[in-house]
């Protein structure tokens, strides 16, 4: 009979709890606030990305010419979704404010590409590179999610030394 206190030799049954050692549950942090090295704020409630408001910055491509992209503003998620234009997600973009056309500061060269570099927006309207978020201008490259700067120049520094 199942869920007896005793099994057939009169031993206590106590139920083995089983863990799903591959799951695991993460903490998702959404950025709301990202700002540009002028202080304009580029969270855009317009554009989602993974069902949280997008990141929208201005690309401008050798191949892909120029337009609007929203990045998710998940940290660790690489979604993307093309507002206006059309994308090469392989190609590395010079990516810059919407509102103002400054573009955004490079954090370190990455090694997804000769071209390829790691970018900062910054969590303040003032600029601190401290407080600022990284990610790769090649939206194909698995670095191309939003990660903290300080972590980005960490993985850098250990990829090629």
């Amino acid at each position: 009979m199942p869920g007896n206190m005793f099994d057939d030799k009169g031993r206590l049954n106590i139920p083995e709890v089983k863990y799903d050692k591959k799951k695991t549950t993460k903490a998702e942090i959404v950025l709301n606030a990202v700002y540009c090295p002028q202080g304009h704020n580029l969270i855009s409630v317009d554009n989602e990305v993974s069902g949280f408001p997008g990141i929208t910055v201005r690309f401008n491509g050798r191949k892909s010419g120029s337009g609007l992209v929203s990045l998710s503003a998940v940290f660790g998620d690489t979604s993307h979704s093309v507002i206006e234009g059309n994308l090469d997600p392989d190609e590395p973009l010079d990516l810059s404010c919407p509102h103002c056309g400054t573009e955004l500061d490079v954090l370190a060269s990455c090694p997804c590409n000769p071209d390829a570099v790691t970018v900062m927006c910054y969590l303040y309207p003032k600029k601190d590179p401290h407080q600022a978020i990284a990610f790769c201008n090649v939206l194909s490259c698995p670095n191309s999610a939003v990660i903290r700067s300080g972590e980005a120049m960490r993985l850098l520094s250990e990829s090629r030394y």
